[in-house]
């Protein structure tokens, strides 16, 4: 975004100045049309948003949003609503189109910068609901030092300021019909594909393994730990419940570690067209599993939408979380 104010338009930019050709000429020169592709992005992408609609309506009960766990999946299902209409909605479009960068300059070089930015803010914002699970079954005190009440929100805005980074100050991502999914390089001009490297999008993308891995290892051994410390069926259900949501944040962080790694390789290295199709359905996927994730493995979640459909109803004197929230999550509300 800064060189848009640095040369005064998208256009003005030099890597990015598309006045060798006409749209028309560009796309008929370097795109190709994949209508099928097309209609089954948009597809997945208008259903999933609408899936996350009463998700979110479940997450904003009282009784749920007090929790900090939920506060982060809140942020996380918003932000995932947004990058879909990218990754899904307007690649669609453009795969039916047939387009490349310069076909719609402005479109996909706006479109490029917030799913850039969106996708590295998920990262953060799925890594800390994978710490904010650790540190509420290892260290609670430092998990309401650092999560209760408010402090969720501080502590996400991080995140926000995170992905904004990658707005303002990275090159950003452009789609090319040619390879159905977004790169760095526009495909404008030839041999200047390092020309665009975003070097910080490659340091996101290994942190997030690296990262990740590091929480799954030392969750896996404090579990362990635990469930041979457990005496009581108290403290066997309270680890069982921890468990459910570590797991539903641990799947989604796997979705981005593979999303994550093919992602740096394709930028640097010529590979397969079938991989490239599935780094780009892992980036769609990684945006698109949480609303299934919490469906079926989030009780909390599952009952709420199905006493919102009139399908269940509220046992009277029952609490209405009963699921991975009640008695491990007691010090982050």
């Amino acid at each position: 975004m800064n060189n848009i104010f640095t040369y005064g338009s998208i256009s003005d930019i030099p890597l990015y100045n598309c006045s060798a050709h006409t749209f028309e000429e560009w796309s008929e020169r370097d795109g190709v049309r994949r209508p099928l592709y097309g209609i089954l992005d948009m597809v997945y992408g208008i259903v999933f948003n609408i899936l996350y609609v009463p998700i979110l309506s479940v997450l904003f009960e009282k009784d749920n949003i007090r929790m900090s766990c939920y506060k982060i999946m809140i942020f996380l299902a918003t932000v995932d609503m947004m990058a879909l209409w990218v990754n899904s909605i307007i690649t669609g479009f453009l795969a039916f189109q047939g387009a490349v960068y310069c076909t719609y300059p402005n479109l996909i070089y706006i479109a490029g910068m917030a799913g850039l930015g969106l996708w590295c803010c998920s990262c953060v914002i799925a890594m800390s609901l994978v710490l904010n699970r650790l540190l509420d079954l290892t260290k609670p005190d430092l998990g309401s030092l650092l999560f209760e009440g408010n402090r969720t929100y501080f502590m996400l805005s991080f995140s926000l300021i995170y992905g904004m980074y990658f707005v303002v100050f990275t090159p950003p991502i452009a789609f090319s019909s040619k390879y159905h999914t977004w790169f760095f390089d526009p495909l404008i001009f030839v041999n200047r594909t390092e020309e665009y490297a975003n070097i910080p999008h490659g340091f996101n993308n290994i942190l997030v393994v690296s990262v990740t891995c590091l929480l799954y290892v030392s969750f896996c051994f404090v579990l362990g730990q635990k469930f041979k410390q457990a005496s009581d069926g108290t403290s066997s259900k309270s680890n069982k419940m921890s468990t459910q949501i570590f797991l539903q944040s641990a799947l989604i962080c796997a979705i981005n570690q593979i999303a994550s790694i093919i992602y740096v390789i394709m930028n640097f290295i010529d590979v397969p067209f079938w991989l490239i199709i599935v780094g780009h359905s892992m980036w769609q996927f990684g945006h698109g599993a949480p609303a299934l994730i919490y469906l079926c493995l989030n009780r909390t979640i599952r009952n709420g939408l199905l006493r919102k459909l009139g399908l269940k109803k509220q046992k009277v004197g029952s609490a209405i979380n009963r699921d991975s929230n009640s008695a491990a999550f007691t010090k982050t509300n």
